[in-house]
């Protein structure tokens, strides 16, 4: 059975979402993440992204989602840091409670600045992205998936990770997740991103409900 159909009653009613990068708010005193189309267009507060992995060279390999943080957000040349806090999780075709024995790294730039998920649910080092002189970034780190030969069947995983920043006063995002495909379908992808929606992440709450509020006043307006 396809996995968007499997998981129809999951997500009934939910519209679908766009590929887009990850983007942060800051509300309250804390990171926020939303989701920016390439073009620079706002979607939205979200928790949820995605990223289809290619081979490329005999590596599975993506460069999305892209990080894009709009200027004015950060403080200048202060350092955004980005790190897993759960090991990777694999769709077992009902949920995504199985650990998975594959890693996927994240580097950006040199190779030392370079991260894999932990192999249990503890927090890895920070992948350092720096901020720009306009308090902004548009930086996509590079993606592999390590220690998996799929063949040609479809596999979906899911990375949990946060955001924090060297800029004083300001907290660390909530978790957030970004699910990956290898040999997957564009539709399954979609419908696997609002099962995260539905059936991984709280209720909104705080900041991000406050978020969610003003970024639907701007949209009015």
């Amino acid at each position: 059975m396809r996995i968007a159909v499997a998981l129809c009653a999951l997500v009934t009613g939910s519209a679908a979402h766009a590929a887009g990068d990850i983007s942060l708010q800051i509300s309250a005193g804390q990171l926020i993440t939303t989701k920016i189309s390439e073009d620079g267009q706002p979607l939205g507060p979200d928790r949820v992204f995605s990223g289809m992995f290619s081979s490329v060279s005999g590596t599975w390999y993506t460069d999305e989602p892209g990080i894009q943080i709009e200027p004015g957000t950060l403080a200048p040349v202060s350092t955004l840091q980005f790190f897993f806090t759960r090991a990777l999780r694999q769709w077992n075709g009902s949920s995504f409670e199985l650990v998975s024995g594959p890693r996927v790294g994240a580097t950006f730039g040199p190779p030392t600045n370079s991260i894999l998920t932990p192999v249990t649910d503890t927090d890895s080092p920070n992948l350092l992205f720096p901020v720009e002189s306009n308090g902004g970034l548009h930086d996509h780190p590079d993606w592999v998936l390590e220690g998996f030969d799929p063949g040609v069947d479809p596999f979906y995983f899911l990375v949990e990770a946060r955001f924090s920043t060297t800029q004083p006063g300001l907290e660390a995002t909530s978790p957030f997740y970004i699910v990956f495909g290898v040999n997957g379908d564009e539709a399954e992808l979609d419908a696997l991103e609002q099962y995260v929606r539905d059936q991984v992440i709280p209720s909104p709450a705080g900041p991000l409900a406050i978020a969610g509020l003003a970024w639907m006043i701007r949209r009015r307006r």
